[in-house]
């Protein structure tokens, strides 16, 4: 390779080009000085002809964070955050936590300082190496380039295990975050050669007929676990329950068991003619006649104290079908545990029948109880061909009351719900809405995603925008339309600073933040301190309320503004073309139902 001034560029070029031959498409860049060579490398990789990379900055490295998880949610391959020394790795943490929870492959590629500045009271440096703990699934330690003719050869492999580690690096196989901690000493950078680049790729295509194409295999990783098989047989008494990442293969293996489904909103199996959308009712008072024997466990719910109260029953056979988080549900201590399940000799639809009827059809006749109680009756059409003026005054008067109707969280739930399709992406915040949804809304196979891993409200705007990016990028005219965040209001101002958009995001994606506002985290008026701590300090401490100017904030940041008083501001709102869009609907803090 044709050497420039910097053997940080140098080896930057070879690490960065190995983890594209990996799979990886997206880098996240924040500004810093020791970590100028990673940046300057993947700016100029980017404009490379023949390499497929897409390159994104953030000022403000927790958004970073989430942004990256938000592309790798989409991708399925670890996208590559890259920030300079000091504090700034340290605001990767959360995000590098929900990864690590939730399965999802990330690098975090932190620039450092050299040993010599090391415990000599240096500017920005503290120690990086292990600053993330069990945050992450492994750390890569690379000690500053020297120049040496080894350090390409040294970079490339570092690039295969880091992407490797990513993967599957997980015992078990299971992806999730890594920290590759290099050290830099000065010149922190120098020109980079379009000549270097073709040096390096001719060095990847020598070695690999198989270059640009992600791992699919962990070849090599000793760590991984055999997969552990689990095969079922059919029986009366079993209910499948989907939680995070549980995917459609829960749906499946519902209908082939000939048992209810009971799929959390978020969990992609929140469809088909198994679903049972009331389950916290019926799991408190199920149908007359029937028992649950055995549960089958996909992913790891977190939404209700129903569920989580029969995982831990121990007088009930307990079966996880393991997904990518680290950890399977399994309360009970009882549980087999599996990477995949298959079902012998799946049951016919009039089998199932017997077993799984009773909970849909009492489940339909509770959601349609609830809909009546909470939506006014439609107007009736034919009064407006009545020659009566009274009548047509009458229909124009139940119209008006249905399009002025103050919003509840069930309202909003449930008109998002009905205005997302499969082509566009729903992420919902870890607060009181994801509640609201999972017990509403009917069953639809669209795309969503909730940051269950540790349910933590911060990063949902970076997140929904990286997955949105993604999406953006992926070439696939089906994947382009609207993705819609739905958040409490705390949830958008502990996430407020990602509302900065990075260069082509107001052209190349479609985002609406629909941010429902009761003035403080209400989720938390379900606690029981609040019944039994005094309301001044309950409001102060725990409720925290939050006034802000949310349409000042929202053009602050270039994004366009509405407000929605009532349920026909909402379907305007919904059906809003503007790029970006914040929604802000004002809902009372406590609500009838």
């Amino acid at each position: 390779m044709t050497a420039s001034e910097s053997p940080a560029t140098d080896w930057s070029l070879p690490f960065l080009l190995g983890l594209i031959e990996r799979g990886v498409r997206h880098v996240v860049v924040s500004p810093g000085s020791r970590s100028q060579a990673l940046a300057l490398a993947a700016y100029e990789l980017s404009q490379h002809p023949e390499v497929s990379l897409s390159v994104h900055v953030s000022v403000d490295e927790r958004t970073a964070g989430f942004f990256g998880l938000g592309l790798s949610i989409h991708t399925g391959q670890p996208a590559v955050l890259i920030c300079t020394s000091g504090s700034a790795p340290a605001h990767y943490l959360p995000a590098l936590l929900e990864a690590k929870h939730s399965g999802i492959p990330l690098i975090a590629l932190t620039a450092d300082r050299p040993p010599e500045l090391q415990g000599v009271g240096a500017n920005q440096t503290t120690v990086q190496p292990g600053m993330f703990g069990p945050a992450v699934h492994s750390v890569l330690q690379v000690n500053a380039p020297e120049g040496h003719e080894s350090d390409q050869a040294e970079a490339l492999e570092r690039a295969t295990e880091a992407a490797r580690l990513a993967q599957h690096g997980e015992p078990g196989g299971r992806p999730g975050p890594v920290q590759v901690n290099v050290a830099f000493r000065e010149p922190l950078s120098s020109p980079l050669l379009t000549q270097q680049i073709d040096d390096v790729l001719g060095v990847l295509r020598s070695a690999s007929p198989a270059v640009m194409t992600p791992t699919n295999a962990a070849e090599g990783n000793t760590s991984i676990a055999p997969i552990r098989e689990l095969t079922l047989e059919p029986q009366p008494g079993t209910i499948v329950i989907a939680g995070h990442r549980a995917g459609a293969e829960a749906e499946q293996l519902a209908i082939d068991l000939g048992a209810p489904l009971i799929a959390e909103v978020h969990s992609g199996a929140h469809f088909g003619p198994h679903l049972v959308v009331a389950y916290r009712e019926l799991l408190d008072n199920p149908p007359q006649g029937v028992a649950i024997e055995r549960v089958v466990c996909v992913g790891r719910p977190t939404l209700s104290r129903q569920v989580q109260a029969l995982l831990a029953r121990t007088d009930v056979e307990h079966v996880v079908w393991q997904r990518s988080e680290h950890e399977p549900a399994n309360p009970s201590g009882t549980a087999q545990i599996a990477d995949h399940i298959s079902v012998t000799n799946p049951v016919t639809r009039d089998v199932a029948r017997s077993w799984v009827g009773p909970w849909v059809h009492a489940s339909r006749q509770l959601v349609e109880a609830q809909s009546v109680a909470l939506d006014p009756p439609a107007p009736e059409v034919a009064l407006l061909d009545s020659d009566d003026m009274a009548e047509r005054s009458r229909f124009a008067k139940a119209e008006m009351d249905v399009v002025r109707r103050p919003l509840t969280r069930r309202q909003i739930a449930l008109e998002v719900w009905q205005n997302t399709w499969p082509h566009d992406q729903l992420v919902l915040g870890s607060s009181r809405m994801i509640r609201e949804c999972d017990m509403a809304v009917p069953g639809k196979n669209i795309p969503v995603w909730s940051s269950r891993g540790l349910s933590g409200i911060d990063g949902t705007i970076a997140t929904a925008r990286g997955i949105a990016m993604a999406r953006a990028h992926s070439g696939d005219p089906a994947t382009a339309g609207i993705t819609r965040a739905v958040l409490g209001d705390l949830a958008f101002l502990h996430d407020a600073g990602s509302l900065l958009l990075d260069k082509g995001e107001a052209e190349d994606t479609r985002l609406q933040v629909i941010v429902v506002r009761d003035g403080g985290g209400s989720l938390f008026d379900l606690l029981e301190a609040s019944r039994t701590a005094e309301a001044e300090a309950f409001n102060r401490v725990i409720f925290t309320p939050a006034e802000v100017n949310i349409e000042a904030l929202a053009g602050a940041y270039g994004w366009n503004y509405v407000m929605a008083k009532n349920h026909g501001d909402l379907v305007e709102a919904l059906a809003n073309p503007a790029q970006h869009l914040v929604v802000d609907c004002l809902v009372p803090r406590r609500e009838d139902h």
